[in-house]
């Protein structure tokens, strides 16, 4: 049996324990597990417990990773290096610890911390919710959804194995890519969305007309506002940990909204009106060409049968047509 210990209890990790343990395992790489969670705040690890997400609960944090096979760190950016301090001289020789931050260049530079004998593999999950808490927590979370693993150049394979293996028996496809290169594209397509979100409730709600602006609001407002209803923790973390990929995506929305408000001054019909029509033609046809398939994805209905020995002396299973 392997034990995976989950580290932090919130929407994600939460998430990950009813997963696993509704995963069918007969199908797995992982075979039969033990889940065992453990969070700073109790109360959060007991809901997880009392919502199944775990086999049990640890009362603390080395309790959790002794003999741990697989460690899952799943708390807000920046409390992931003060967790791998702590956790440095408390890993079992051959763990594998991945995390599930928002952000890997820096992160991977902190795992750099941990002990020799322990490998790490980067993981962000593409899925989450505007509420938090393992309240929020959902076993479908992950399903058929981009999860994102980022590999140093000495990370061991089966260590990688182990890590896909989690991937794949939580129902996400793995995604393979560079720290640095990871933290560009989702400074785009997810922070600064969340920026965005956050620019629009401040703007609004600090005008002496808000009162009236909120009886107006509807389903326009609330789908765009959605991601200001996220952890505040979480973002913060998320927004300080990649200013270098942020900074470009911001500066071309500043100089977007410039020409567009220049655009409007002037009474540009043609151009406003081409602009319209050129990014409903991209958002439909990004639509139309199921974004949960990565790149290439598509030109292939079957994937190769393989196995291959991973870290804990298991076999990944034939994949399914």
């Amino acid at each position: 049996m392997i034990r995976i210990a989950i580290i932090g209890m919130g929407l994600i990790g939460t998430s990950l324990g009813l997963a696993l343990r509704s995963a069918e395992l007969a199908a797995s790489a992982l075979g039969p597990i033990e889940v065992v969670g453990w969070d700073r705040d109790p109360h959060a690890a007991k809901t997880a417990r009392g919502r199944l997400a775990l086999d049990r609960v640890a009362p603390t944090l080395s309790e959790a990773v002794r003999e741990a096979q697989l460690i899952v760190v799943a708390t807000p950016v920046q409390a992931v290096r003060e967790l791998f301090t702590q956790l440095a001289p408390l890993l079992p020789a051959g763990a594998v610890v991945t995390d599930v931050a928002s952000t890997k260049a820096e992160v991977a530079r902190w795992a750099a911390e941990l002990p020799a004998g322990v490998a790490y593999v980067g993981g962000h999950p593409m899925a989450g919710k505007e509420q938090a808490g393992a309240a929020a927590a959902d076993p479908e979370l992950f399903k058929d959804a981009i999860y994102c693993l980022t590999v140093g150049p000495n990370t061991p394979q089966a260590a990688v194995n182990v890590v896909e293996a989690l991937v794949r028996t939580v129902g996400a496809k793995p995604y393979y890519i560079d720290p640095e290169e990871h933290d560009v594209y989702v400074a785009g397509i997810s922070h600064l969305p969340l920026l965005l979100a956050v620019g629009l409730v401040e703007i609004t709600g600090r005008s002496p007309a808000w009162q009236e602006l909120a009886a107006l609001a509807a389903t326009g407002y609330r789908d765009v506002s959605r991601l200001a209803s996220g952890n505040p923790a979480m973002h913060r973390d998320i927004l300080l940990t990649n200013q270098v990929g942020l900074r470009r995506w911001i500066n071309d929305m500043v100089s977007f909204l410039l020409a567009t408000r220049d655009q409007l001054e002037q009474g540009d019909t043609a151009a406003i009106e081409a602009l319209l029509e050129r990014v409903k033609l991209q958002r439909d046809t990004w639509l139309a060409a199921r974004p949960n398939l990565r790149p290439g994805e598509a030109a292939f209905t079957q994937r190769p049968e393989v196995e291959r020995p991973n870290l804990l002396g298991l076999k990944q299973p034939k994949r399914r047509k």
